[in-house]
């Protein structure tokens, strides 16, 4: 069972890896240095705060502290030197954080294969989404940067969001005497109940009908309505992918 500190580090880590990862999306040549330089800001703040509740709980695995550091200076190498234009030497820079964080977060699922596929699922949600709402401030800086990266990004999303509410569904049926009345497993009929369902409103419906409207506006080309829209996608997928996350690391469910 992991408690409150444990989720909280694992769900800095999702941010950092989600919108590192999918910085690939976007030609640093149309976006200029400064959207790079915004992403590994993100990415090296979360790395720094999972690393310190890391510690704080009284780990001191020095393999993963040296992730943490590895991936945590690659994010500030390209903070500090990153160009209009990727170099080689940052697609590297790109590699090592990525990779660095691909480990710490397999070794929260123990290697384990299908542990690591539910996890890196959410990760990867949680990921593009996030990665868009900030992309779509950059709007206001490049106005004339084409709005393929953001519409390639929420088909992305739909993938994902499709795999996971199709695995959320079979592994509720097959658990559902969590949601029998009168069970007293878990948290309860009650408790598990709300969290079913707000994980499903909230963490799958509510994103679904959002980023199909933020795909309209990107087709006319309304990007800064779209980055409306992304916020509160940003807000609901936070909310379900940590009702997500609890559920998984405290009763081992795939939801």
């Amino acid at each position: 069972m992991m408690g409150i500190t444990g989720i909280s580090e694992f769900f800095l880590l999702s941010v950092s890896f989600g919108v590192g990862f999918f910085s690939f999306l976007a030609n640093s040549k149309e976006t200029g240095a400064g959207f790079l330089k915004l992403v590994t800001s993100i990415g090296f703040s979360c790395v720094g705060l999972a690393c310190a509740l890391y510690l704080a709980q009284g780990n001191s695995d020095i393999y993963n502290i040296s992730l943490y550091v590895l991936s945590f200076t690659a994010f500030l190498i390209s903070y500090l030197f990153h160009k209009d234009e990727k170099s080689a030497f940052m697609w590297i820079l790109y590699a090592v954080f990525s990779s660095a964080l691909f480990a710490l977060i397999l070794d929260v699922s123990k290697y384990q294969l299908t542990p690591s596929l539910f996890i890196f699922s959410s990760v990867l949600l949680l990921g593009v989404i996030t990665y868009l709402m900030v992309m779509g401030h950059w709007y206001l800086v490049t106005p004339r940067l084409s709005e393929k990266p953001l519409a390639v990004g929420i088909k992305i999303c739909w993938v994902i969001l499709f795999l996971k509410i199709i695995w959320s569904t079979v592994n509720a049926f097959q658990n559902s005497h969590y949601f029998s009345a009168g069970t007293m497993e878990a948290g309860g009929y009650a408790f598990n109940w709300m969290m079913l369902l707000m994980r499903y409103l909230w963490g799958y419906i509510v994103i679904g009908v959002m980023s199909y409207y933020t795909w309209r506006l990107i087709i006319i080309r309304s990007t800064q309505s779209a980055t409306g829209v992304l916020y509160a996608m940003t807000f609901f997928v936070f909310v379900g992918e940590l009702i997500s996350i609890y559920l998984h690391f405290t009763y081992g469910l795939y939801i």
